[in-house]
């Protein structure tokens, strides 16, 4: 006969709420979040009241006026007749045009210095050395300036000026000017050879992967990608009569036309932003290769290996763990830093948003709040895909994962037995491991999604100006933007948080459909002439296939990603 010593839990009482530990900590961020709530709800009844006495009504309809201004580089078509929305996406992608580019350069320069600094040769470790700390000591907008003026006053004039490069850039005072692809009937063929010749390469250097862990063999992976992209594509382009030709650009009158034409103001910019930055890389590389132990180097020696081996194989993949979060942070700030193009004459989201479209209007409040909320999503959309990419390079661990908090996750847990997370190192040890064919498709699925409303909403010239919708249909649209784009990446990275923003983006996807989002326009150009019913319905059944394919699936790369069920992992 046992007695059971299990106290009676006590009946729950409002002060358990402050006095028990239970309970406690809810409570008081509930009452916290509250707080805020009501704080934000006030100062934003307090700004529309104070806007209403001076006569202003809180609104974004002077986005669908006329924008009367001209914008001298822009990536998209834009008159002075256009839209101050369509003005606010012409500064938007001439943002991220130096973002894109100065990062790029940036990382190039910073790893080149990074590694030089560390030279045993004096001359270029000292070169590298004056570089870093010049560079990095002057303020960048004097360095902007600095490049604007010497591109001005050293380039001459278009007249005398002489292509250089074969012809593939001709700089002049006005700018530089480059070859403009021109697409004729049947480049389409050479675009689908060009993404097959990419998945081939992937395909191939994972295939050279797992060949090398299983027999210790080696292929020469990059001739063999070179090879796959100039035959396929290069095959592509003869047997459909070379359909791709190149506009050059000609000098008439006095300036070129023709070609592209990127502006001093765009080169200056994106070569100050790029050495500036690229000083603080070359630090962060020199701290991130020191920081690996020298025994890892000599280890590799006393194995044969060579010294470029060396660093590529052994020691920038274990740098790349303390590279990459400070790395972030200059990402951001050249991101950021972008806004002092306004110095130089450089029509970004700053100049065009937060610059003539406010002076023009004067609704300031409205301006600042979209600027903000345009360098804020930026922000925070570099810094979720680094850190994702951050997670795979990290150690590789053979212990058990930490809990996930909220989840969808924890409901399926109940459903159908519990599951187990687990750490890349024990899902790598799994016999299924490594099979992604299924997740490509994901990918495209969810790519495909975020690029025709990512289209649809910012560029499509054909569709309704955004700001008429009503407030539903902008909030869901923008919300299926986001979730999209954001399940693309984490699929791609085979992170555990895909299930929650796949579940999300299918709620959202079903609301645009009972709420009559016309999804037909949205995948026009994708799917011409497809129903939009059909389309509908298509992409419900497809998204519920990829939940119902991550949920049941029993690899651990596809079930929740690294999962398996509970006592099943080796």
């Amino acid at each position: 006969m046992s007695v059971s010593t299990t106290r009676p839990q006590p009946a729950f009482r409002i002060d358990m709420l402050w006095n028990d530990s239970r309970y406690r900590s809810a409570f008081v961020q509930v009452i916290a979040l509250m707080v805020t709530m009501l704080a934000v709800g006030w100062l934003v009844s307090n700004v529309i009241e104070n806007l209403a006495r001076l006569g202003k009504e809180f609104s974004f309809d002077f986005m669908t006026m006329p924008a009367s201004y001209d914008i001298n580089q822009r990536l998209i078509e834009y008159t002075s007749r256009s839209t101050h929305s369509t003005a606010a996406v012409v500064g938007i992608l001439n943002t991220l045009l130096v973002a894109v580019l100065g990062c790029t350069l940036a990382t190039v320069l910073g790893i080149i210095a990074g590694v030089l600094r560390l030279s045993k040769n004096w001359l270029v470790g000292r070169l590298m050395t004056v570089y870093v700390e010049g560079v990095r000591n002057i303020p960048v907008l004097i360095q902007i300036l600095l490049f604007s003026a010497i591109l001005d006053e050293i380039l001459p004039h278009p007249k005398k000026a002489e292509p250089i490069l074969g012809g593939l850039a001709v700089p002049t005072n006005r700018g530089v000017y480059f070859p403009k692809p021109v697409f004729e009937e049947g480049s389409s063929w050479v675009v689908i050879a060009a993404a097959v010749a990419v998945i081939a390469c992937v395909w191939v250097a994972r295939y050279a992967k797992k060949r090398q862990e299983e027999t210790g063999q080696y292929l020469p992976v990059f001739w063999m990608q070179v090879g796959l992209l100039v035959g396929l594509i290069g095959g592509a382009f003869l047997v459909a009569g070379m359909p791709i030709t190149l506009e050059f650009p000609e000098l008439k009158g006095f300036n070129y036309r023709g070609g592209l034409h990127a502006r001093n103001s765009l080169m200056a910019l994106w070569l100050a932003l790029s050495i500036y930055t690229g000083a603080f890389i070359a630090e962060i590389v020199r701290a991130g290769i020191l920081a690996v132990p020298h025994g890892q180097t000599e280890a590799a020696f006393a194995l044969g290996l060579r010294p470029n081996w060396t660093t590529r194989l052994i020691i920038l993949p274990q740098a790349l763990r303390v590279i990459i979060p400070p790395l972030i942070s200059q990402y951001l700030n050249l991101t950021k830093n972008s806004s002092l193009a306004i110095a130089v004459g450089y029509m970004d989201v700053t100049g065009t948003l937060g610059g003539i479209t406010l002076n023009q209007t004067g609704k300031e409040m409205e301006s600042i709040l979209l600027l903000m909320a345009f360098y804020l999503t930026i922000s925070l959309s570099i810094s979720f895909v680094m850190n994702l990419y951050n997670e795979q390079v990290k150690l590789i661990e053979r212990t058990s994962a930490t809990g996930t908090g909220l989840s969808l996750m924890t409901f399926l847990g109940g459903l159908g037995g519990r599951w187990e997370l687990l750490k890349k190192g024990d899902a790598r040890m799994q016999p299924l491991y490594g099979v992604r064919g299924w997740l490509n498709l994901v990918v495209l699925l969810y790519a495909a999604t975020f690029i025709a409303f990512l289209y649809y909403v910012f560029i499509d010239p054909n569709r309704e100006s955004y700001w008429l919708w009503d407030t539903a249909t902008q909030l869901v649209v923008l919300g299926i933007t986001a979730l999209s784009g954001a399940a693309m990446v984490t699929c791609l990275f085979k992170n555990y948080r895909f299930i929650d923003l796949a579940a999300a983006e299918l709620v959202l996807f079903v609301i645009a459909v009972l709420i009559g989002v016309p999804l037909g326009e949205v995948f026009s150009w994708m799917l011409p002439g497809v129903d939009g019913t059909l389309i509908a319905i298509g992409g419900i059944v497809a998204r519920i296939a990829v939940l119902a394919y991550t949920v049941l699936g029993q690899r651990p790369n596809v079930t929740f990603f690294h999962r398996v069920r509970e006592g099943t992992a080796s």
